[in-house]
């Protein structure tokens, strides 16, 4: 049997929580402050003595304070760019009656008649530690950011995107994990699912 082709939803209806800036903070600092900031100062402590590479080329102490730092700054400005592109992918969306989940480096679909959206709740993670995540299984982590798959605290499997809110929507499926989302507005974004699910279930 054919699949009906789901009308696209209004905007802002399915979108995601974008990490915030604190998230962005964090992984500027974790990938290039820090490793630069160790490079300079193991380079600075070194013994005052030139230094013979493979090629036979002399660098002088001087030199190394120099060379050192700005190879771990090249090689941190790359992964932190592609860390950052990583960090603004997080988006929502529905095509021929599947929900697509993608979070940084992750993804999941859902076919819209695996969601269980009638145990589907807004929940604040601070009051309903089950839904909290606890083990990362393949995941990316920064503080305020929790994206990919984890077992909750009550050991059920979730795919999660969090961008730092305790206000999200806690969606059990069929197909073998739950959705943990972060909305904007996720009541909102229960009522637009509800809503898109509901024809093909009621025929």
């Amino acid at each position: 049997m054919n699949r009906m082709r789901t009308p696209p939803p209004p905007a802002g209806a399915l979108r995601l929580t974008p990490p915030s800036s604190r998230a962005h903070l964090w992984l500027f600092v974790t990938t290039l402050c820090v490793p630069v900031l160790c490079a300079a100062v193991s380079t600075a402590l070194s013994p005052p003595q030139a230094r013979v590479l493979p090629q036979g080329i002399a660098l002088s102490t001087s030199m190394l304070a120099l060379a050192v730092p700005a190879a771990v700054l090249l090689v941190g400005l790359m992964l932190w760019g592609l860390l950052a592109a990583a960090l603004r992918r997080q988006s929502l969306s529905i095509e021929e009656r599947c929900l697509t989940v993608r979070s940084t480096f992750f993804r999941t679909r859902v076919d819209l008649d695996a969601l269980l959206l009638d145990q589907a709740r807004v929940v604040d993670l601070d009051e309903r530690r089950e839904w909290r995540p606890w083990l990362k299984v393949r995941g990316f982590s920064l503080p305020g950011l929790r994206s990919g798959w984890y077992r909750l605290r009550d050991r059920r499997k979730a795919f999660v995107a969090i961008a730092g809110s305790h206000r999200v929507l806690a969606l059990p499926t069929t197909a073998g994990h739950a959705l943990l989302l972060d909305a904007p507005d996720p009541a909102r974004l229960l009522q637009r699912l509800r809503a898109l699910a509901g024809p093909a279930r009621a025929g």
